[in-house]
């Protein structure tokens, strides 16, 4: 699992901690929601509320390739996590660096491991650079970006309404490394905001989990989601003024634990857009063309919402130990 640890990445990464049937190999940090570092000492915190200290964190990429840095700290706070201050007892070490990690644990388990990018996909774009083939010798990439399917010959598939407040930060953040992943052949599947911007969950969905089952894990969800609901609840207020959050980074591992709940996906090619206006540039997926030569990649538009929320709840109802 590649992180930038913000609340929504907190929560999938204890659908992962949850599940008996997945070992989670390793989990590296990415900037994005906060800081490299912070981000790392985020999935350590949620790991360890969760009683997962077999679970090795390990520090990624801090900046972006070529850009300049831009973090989402209007939406998660400046330490990721609501400007709660949760940190855990011991913070991840920014040595042994997780990208040779990485490289090592592909070629032990060649063909056997799901690569999960929450964040922008510096990491991944880092081990392309030094194994070309790593994506085909994962047995799967997701990914939380891109704009989705583009209607055909569309040239503003930003300006979809979902879109409005932010369009898709994880690959703008940093587009280069984006475009390096979208270059390469593999079984990958993006999984942005066109369909994770679908599912807004009430917050009383979460305090009222919390205060249920005094579980740890849902605790720490309520505990950091505050402010989080809060953008939410200002960015696409619903009539009824209750206060709702976003769960994207869930809805990739649903795709993961759960793939009978993508209700909709297609096979396309990436194709970077730019924004003149803001010179912001984006990645869609589009038609291929005749003799189409680029890689073909599976970009999801509609998911179960539904049972992605009953993942959750099972999850978060679920008593620890988890192992």
């Amino acid at each position: 699992m590649d992180t930038d640890t913000g609340v929504d990445d907190a929560l999938a990464l204890m659908l992962l901690a949850a599940d008996p049937e997945v070992e989670i190999l390793a989990v590296l940090s990415v900037f994005g929601n906060c800081h490299g570092d912070r981000a790392a000492d985020n999935a350590r915190y949620v790991l360890d509320t969760c009683g997962r200290q077999d679970v090795p964190v390990y520090r990624g990429s801090d900046v972006p390739l070529k850009q300049e840095l831009k973090l989402s700290s209007g939406v998660h706070g400046d330490d990721g996590f609501g400007n709660t201050g949760l940190r855990p007892e011991t913070s991840v070490p920014a040595e042994p660096n997780g990208i040779p990690i990485l490289l090592d644990l592909v070629a032990e388990h060649e063909g056997e491991i799901d690569y999960l990018a929450l964040g922008p996909q510096t990491n991944l774009a880092k081990a392309l650079q030094q194994e070309p083939r790593l994506l085909e010798r994962l047995r799967s990439t997701t990914i939380v970006g891109t704009l989705g399917p583009a209607l055909y010959h569309d040239t503003e598939p930003w300006a979809d309404r979902r879109f409005r407040v932010s369009r898709d930060p994880n690959v703008s953040f940093d587009i280069d490394a984006a475009e390096i992943v979208a270059s390469h052949e593999g079984n990958v599947t993006w999984c942005g905001p066109y369909v994770t911007r679908q599912a807004l969950v009430p917050e009383n969905f979460f305090l009222e989990l919390a205060a249920e089952t005094k579980s740890p894990p849902a605790e720490l969800i309520t505990a950091i989601s505050h402010d989080y609901a809060g953008f939410y609840s200002r960015s696409y207020g619903r009539p009824d003024t209750a206060r709702v959050m976003g769960i994207n980074d869930s809805l990739a591992v649903a795709t993961l634990l759960r793939p009978e709940l993508v209700a909709g996906a297609v096979q396309r090619p990436l194709q970077t857009f730019e924004d003149e206006a803001t010179g912001e540039r984006f990645l869609a997926g589009v038609h291929p063309v005749k003799d189409e030569t680029r890689p073909i990649h599976r970009v999801i538009f509609d998911m179960d919402f539904d049972g992605v929320l009953e993942l959750i709840g099972e999850t978060l109802r679920r008593p620890l130990p988890w192992r």
